[in-house]
């Protein structure tokens, strides 16, 4: 036999040996597996809905493999399950973890559904029984909630969402022409992906300062990130509200919507009625616009609409009016457009511009200027519109429909996101408390006699309060 021959055959065998040593496996009692978690938590969950997985590592720190089987402690009737090395369900037998390697366990919940209102709290364990009779345990709790379910749902008659349960909202919810939906303070609304509130008819959804109404997007859980950010914090993860041009009359009061791709788009209509009013509410961190209005008549009040894709205020002709609102655009993703744009046009089709008012308001961002104008050049010296007693964001100052304008701009050591005490929450901007450095205080006029407590309840003074939604509280300061 030729000596490369020898050389070969006595590598293969010595390989052959190496693995056999590492498969050796045993039962001695003082091998132990170690877990990455003590405790799986999967939250809150909607009942008669499995959850999206959580998960945890399996790790055999031994020089030599463990066998085992994992037993779900509820057995067949538990609301968990698991899956293991590829295999699912309650009870996984034979397996192996080769010494120094892990596994990745997944787990899920599905609650079933009952007539609780309150949520309903689950608690299980995983028992991992070792070839050797040791047993050990990783502990799973989850919280489930309750739901009436809405798919395809037609409001065709009048209608009262009350606040017991949640909603969550499949194929979107339609509000036929001539039927009022009425949506009761504290009502939650979570909507699936892709799913809208379509209104041909009216909504009435009005909060209250300690009842705000909820809508948003359906998905409880967190993206596995480092650390890791709840799906609630990101946009896109429903459509939004969609008004169409037979709807009037609507109102939106103390709201909070959010995260969608769109915050309230408004159709093409006569601006001799008032298309929906926004008050005390949030729109906010939208992949779209907060707010796109199309020949429409619009009152906007005391509320917040940040961080959108495609600009905070889109309004095409009509006439709207915006009142100590805080328009800020500082979406995490990208720079999106500017804060506000007004214009007599759509799509390339000429809407009539009627009027826009921006008072005692805040309209700041990440670029030079947040306030843009898109008019015909035949209207664009004389389009009715004005901005006064407000922070503005702007390149071009000298334009004479800025009134009592405090002009917020990257020249000053205090400017755009610097006005607020953190407009993050982990980095996904949401709140916009004003900071002590901010131009915006002191500068409103006496309009704080119509809108004498601020969104977060906070009274305003009747001469000298500051512009936006929120009046600076000392406490709040950051600097």
């Amino acid at each position: 036999m030729k000596a490369s021959r020898i050389l070969s055959l006595i590598t293969v065998l010595l390989v052959l040996f190496s693995c056999q040593d590492d498969w050796k496996f045993s039962a001695d009692t003082r091998y132990t597996l170690d877990f990455s978690v003590d405790t799986v938590c999967l939250d809150t969950v909607f009942t008669g809905i499995a959850s999206a997985s959580a998960g945890f590592m399996v790790y055999n720190p031994n020089d030599a493999g463990l066998r085992f089987d994992a037993v779900m402690g509820g057995g067949a009737g538990s609301p968990f399950r698991m899956n293991l090395d590829g295999e699912g369900g309650t009870v996984i037998t034979g397996l192996e973890i080769p010494a120094g390697d892990s596994l990745f366990c997944f787990v899920t919940v599905n609650i079933p559904a009952s007539d609780e209102t309150v949520p309903i709290n689950a608690f299980d364990s995983i028992r991992f029984v070792l070839e050797s009779g040791l047993v050990q345990y990783v502990r799973l709790s989850a919280c489930g909630q309750n739901t009436i379910v809405l798919k395809g749902t037609r409001i065709e008659s009048d209608t009262r969402l009350d606040a017991v349960l949640p909603y969550l909202v499949y194929d979107s919810l339609y509000v036929a022409e001539g039927a009022t939906l009425t949506v009761a303070p504290g009502a939650k609304l979570y909507f699936h992906s892709k799913s809208v509130l379509d209104v041909a008819g009216r909504v009435m959804a009005e909060g209250s300062a300690d009842s705000v109404i909820i809508m948003r997007g359906d998905r409880l859980d967190e993206m596995n990130t480092a650390p890791p950010v709840a799906y609630d914090l990101l946009a896109a993860q429903w459509g939004g509200i969609r008004i169409r041009g037979c709807s009037y009359g609507n109102v939106f009061s103390h709201c909070d919507i959010h995260s969608g791709e769109f915050g309230i788009i408004a159709d093409s209509a006569s601006s001799v009625q008032t298309k929906f009013s926004l008050y005390s509410s949030v729109v906010h961190n939208m992949s779209g616009s907060c707010i796109e209005a199309t020949g429409c008549r619009i009152d906007v009040a005391n509320s917040q609409i940040t961080n959108a894709g495609t600009g905070c205020v889109d309004i095409a002709g009509g006439r709207s009016e915006f009142t100590f609102c805080t328009i800020a655009g500082f979406s995490l993703w990208s720079m999106g457009s500017q804060a506000v744009r007004i214009s007599d046009s759509r799509d390339g089709n000429s809407v009539p511009f009627e009027g826009a008012s921006f008072r005692n308001c805040i309209i700041t961002g990440r670029h030079e200027s947040e306030f843009i104008t898109d008019f015909a050049d035949s209207v664009s010296q004389t389009a009715p519109y004005s901005v006064e007693n407000s922070l503005l964001m702007v390149k071009d100052t000298a334009d004479t429909r800025f009134r009592n304008v405090v002009f917020d701009n990257m020249d000053r050591e205090a400017f755009a996101s610097s006005n607020f005490v953190d407009h993050t929450v982990r980095g996904y901007g949401s709140v916009f408390a004003l900071d002590s450095l901010s131009r915006a205080r002191g500068i409103a006029d006496t309009l704080s006699r119509l809108w004498p407590v601020d969104l977060a309840g906070v009274p305003r003074p009747p001469v000298g309060a500051d512009a936006g939604c929120y009046q600076f509280v000392p406490e709040t300061a950051g600097k």
